[in-house]
């Protein structure tokens, strides 16, 4: 009989050891998040919320944006400027949008140069921003646009 004890101890201590090893587990786990928590971290977010909240409150600076169109010309070109080449455009009766990659100046006006190439008739270059901005060209293989980027910003 004292066998049976033995051998039902035995097995009652195998199933309580899985047990007991999950229960620790659990403990040591609850304590490394505490220790996570209450770490020097909790400064962190804070910090990341106000500068989240300085970014929302501050304007923007907007992208340099040109339309282009024809009124009753046609022709396909391309904008080079700073080191960047757009894609064609082919040009029609309804104004397109051209989005140049730098921002934009943020106080002072900033000029220039943008080269256009392609060919085509009756090129029409404006701004949504600039008044008398108005240029109607021909483009025969290039033309030099200069503009001054007024600063703006998206507000």
């Amino acid at each position: 009989m004292q066998n049976t004890v033995s051998k039902g101890q035995s097995q009652g201590e195998r199933k309580l050891s899985p047990m007991i090893a999950g229960v620790g587990a659990a403990v040591i786990a609850a304590g490394i998040t505490v220790a996570v928590m209450t770490s020097g971290t909790s400064t962190a977010p804070n910090t990341v919320d106000q500068g989240a909240m300085k970014d929302t409150k501050q304007c923007q600076l907007i992208q340099r944006r040109l339309l282009v169109a024809t009124d009753h010309g046609g022709g396909t070109v391309r904008f080079r400027a700073s080191g960047w080449l757009s894609p064609p455009f082919t040009l029609t009766k309804e104004p397109q949008v051209v989005v140049f990659p730098l921002l934009r100046p943020d106080t002072a006006p900033v000029e220039e140069t943008v080269m256009v190439e392609g060919n085509a008739t009756d090129l029409v270059i404006t701004s949504e921003v600039v008044v008398n901005s108005h240029t109607e060209v021909d483009v025969p293989g290039s033309y030099r646009y200069n503009v001054i980027w007024a600063p703006r910003k998206g507000c």
